[in-house]
Formats: structure tokens, C-alpha cells, sequence
């Protein structure tokens, strides 16, 4: 019975701390960065080899994204939209699913870090936050006012490295 408890704790635990990104009714701002011609193309991270990310360009700001996981027997791609916005100088990712059936959108909020060798990494915005926000501007201010601060942020980022064009 004790070792049930133990396990049951544990399993608990890594529950509580492998987070999700967070999800707001809101993006961060109107997009307004334009695209950084760095980011087109095939992409996969650097520890998962499984799923790969297809870049291209939607529109002068956003990006459209393919992932597709290459381990399942049926072409299995999924669809993103995706832009960018500056907060105190760091760059953030605001990436909805690329929906048609004109439900509401749902953005996850990524920190995105682009290194001079032309890996990106990005840290998603922790699932912890309770916050809702009912307009752009409050949302930016409160990711201003916490985002130097480590619980800001789920503990894993996810480096991703260039393969293709």
C-alpha cells in the first residue's frame, strides 16, 4: 500500500510539472512584425526527430505551419498559424491552429530565442498562469511585468534545428 502511494505521488507530481503552454483568447498584439526570412523552411527539434515543422510564409506578417509526424502510418499533419510580437525586446510567438470552421481562436505564447548559428529555441509560457485577459494590452503588460521571471516559463525548451528549404 505504501509503495502504491510513492508511485502514485510521483506520477502526481510529473503531472503537475510537465505543464502545456499557456492558452489565452487573446494574442499578445495585432501582427505587426514582419517575417524573418531565417525561419522558412523545414524544421525538427532537435531531441524528437518524429514530428518536423514546415515553415512557409501566409502573409508579410505570419508564418504558416505543417507539422507532421513522420512516425505515424497515415500523413498526419496538423496546421498553425503563427507571428511574432516584441515584448521589452524579447521576441514572442503567438501560434493559433489553423482553423476553418470559425470557432475562437486560441493562441499558445511561446518566447522565441534565435541563435547566431540559426537554431531557434523556444520556451512556452507556463499553463500555471490563472490570468485571463480580455484585451491584447493587459496581457502584454502582465508578460512585461513576469517575463524575466523563471516561473514564467515551463522548464523544458525545445531547441530545433534547420533540414530543408
Amino acid at each position: 500500500m505504501k509503495k502504491t502511494l510513492s508511485i502514485l505521488f510521483l506520477l502526481s507530481g510529473f503531472m503537475i510539472f510537465s505543464g502545456c503552454p499557456y492558452e489565452s483568447d487573446v494574442p499578445i498584439d495585432a501582427p505587426s512584425l514582419y517575417l524573418n526570412n531565417r525561419l522558412l523552411g523545414t524544421w525538427e527539434a532537435r531531441t524528437n526527430k518524429d514530428e518536423s515543422f514546415k515553415i512557409s510564409k501566409s502573409d508579410e506578417f505570419t508564418y504558416s505551419i505543417e507539422k507532421t509526424n513522420k512516425k505515424s502510418k497515415e500523413t498526419d499533419v496538423q496546421k498553425y498559424l503563427a507571428y511574432g510580437s516584441t515584448v521589452g525586446g524579447t521576441t514572442f510567438l503567438n501560434i493559433s491552429e489553423n482553423k476553418t470552421d470559425g470557432s475562437p481562436k486560441k493562441y499558445f505564447l511561446y518566447k522565441m530565442v534565435m541563435s547566431s548559428d540559426g537554431m531557434v529555441t523556444l520556451s512556452e509560457v507556463t499553463d500555471n498562469i490563472d490570468e485571463r485577459f480580455p484585451a491584447s494590452d493587459s496581457l502584454k503588460k502582465f508578460i512585461a511585468s513576469n517575463m524575466k521571471n523563471s516561473f514564467f516559463y515551463n522548464k523544458d525548451e525545445t531547441s530545433y534545428i534547420r533540414t530543408g528549404k
